[in-house]
């Protein structure tokens, strides 16, 4: 694989008992693989037991090794953008100081951009395992992974989208607009970045045998809020929920002006059908707008088209065999078609 400089960026805060060993064993690793054109940059947030002397001593009789210096604690996804935004590597990897990224990997990492654009280390693929976790901290990471694949789709494409050992070619990679909220800047890049080919590459995650681990409540609320603001599936269900409100509250007021129910349910659904567009389109997928507008509201009518016949059947069945109220089984209806309008509406009318 061609390339012309890897930047290593490493987030520290009170890491002074690792740091010199680790750029020692990322280098020993990179020589013994013939990548000699390397920058290693270590981003601290003005540690307390001052990690950053150590790296500002080593970069002095090392031009491999850069110091970025942060004035306070900023978090990890801040810090790991601004080491980013100040190397000029091709190729950029992302790794912790702690030594529960193994260097040995780096390689493997960077060779699997040849045909990948992102190559994300994983602890849960075939090969890769978790080692000296408290069933705690086992609960929390595997519920982080859970939750980000259920909210945001655009996680998917990795079996741990919360891994903070990566890397990607810069060329590639769309960082513009980037959330820096929260410790796993890797779950923001594949959100913004849906349709980068991705590779997981397995690896042992280890214990760290030097000092405190960074992550605590502060971090997992971090996380939480993260995931539901870039859900699509929560903005979804929310315009969704609006949408309902709409649909039974036109239909309501057409049955009482005398309609008669099955074409006040088809002017209900197809209004809401539009009032949905409007919000979806400035909301939940603002930020997918490729094609133009006019385009977009017929393929959204179109592709909604098998949620407003679902709903419209369930709410005929239920009527007319079991009875109920029109209103209660357009209601009905309306649950069962929100998966299949999500499901068409993100692949099909926004295209991601």
């Amino acid at each position: 694989m061609s390339y012309n400089k890897v930047s290593i960026i490493i987030p520290t805060y009170n890491e002074a008992e690792n740091i010199k060993d680790l750029i020692n064993a990322i280098e020993k690793v990179l020589k013994e693989n013939k990548i000699n054109s390397y920058e290693i940059v270590v981003v601290d947030d003005n540690s307390p037991d001052k990690t950053y002397e150590i790296v500002e001593k080593i970069s002095k009789t090392n031009n491999h090794v850069k110091l970025i210096k942060r004035e306070r604690k900023g978090g990890l996804s801040s810090a790991v953008h601004e080491g980013i935004n100040n190397t000029d590597g091709d190729i950029i990897v992302v790794m912790d100081a702690d030594f529960q990224h193994p260097p040995e990997l780096l390689p493997k990492l960077i060779e699997s951009l040849k045909d990948h654009d992102i190559s994300i280390a994983s602890r849960y693929v075939k090969g890769g395992k978790i080692e000296g976790f408290s069933l705690p901290r086992k609960i929390i990471s595997k519920g982080a992974t859970l939750i980000a694949k259920i909210l945001v789709p655009e996680v998917n494409k990795t079996s741990d989208p919360m891994s903070g050992f990566f890397a990607f070619k810069r060329n590639s990679i769309n960082l513009k607009n980037i959330n820096t909220i929260g410790y796993k800047i890797l779950f923001e890049i594949l959100y913004r970045n849906p349709k980068a080919k991705s590779i997981d590459v397995p690896y042992t995650f280890k214990n760290r045998t030097k000092g405190k681990s960074k992550l605590g409540t502060r971090e997992i609320i971090e996380f939480l809020f993260h995931a539901i603001k870039n859900s699509r599936v929560i903005k979804f269900a929310i315009v969704g929920a609006l949408g309902t409100l709409v649909n039974l509250g036109i239909m309501y007021i057409l049955i009482k002006k005398g309609l008669f129910y099955d074409y006040a349910s088809a002017i209900a659904i197809e209004t809401s059908i539009l009032f949905n567009f409007i919000l979806n389109d400035l909301w939940t997928f603002s930020d997918k707008k490729g094609r133009r507008i006019i385009s977009r509201i017929l393929r959204y009518n179109l592709m909604v088209g098998p949620s407003g016949v679902t709903i419209f059947f369930v709410m005929e069945v239920i009527t007319k065999l079991l009875k109920f109220y029109p209103l209660i089984g357009q209601f009905i209806g309306i649950i069962f078609g929100f998966i299949v309008n999500f499901l068409l509406s993100y692949t099909k009318v926004w295209n991601i």
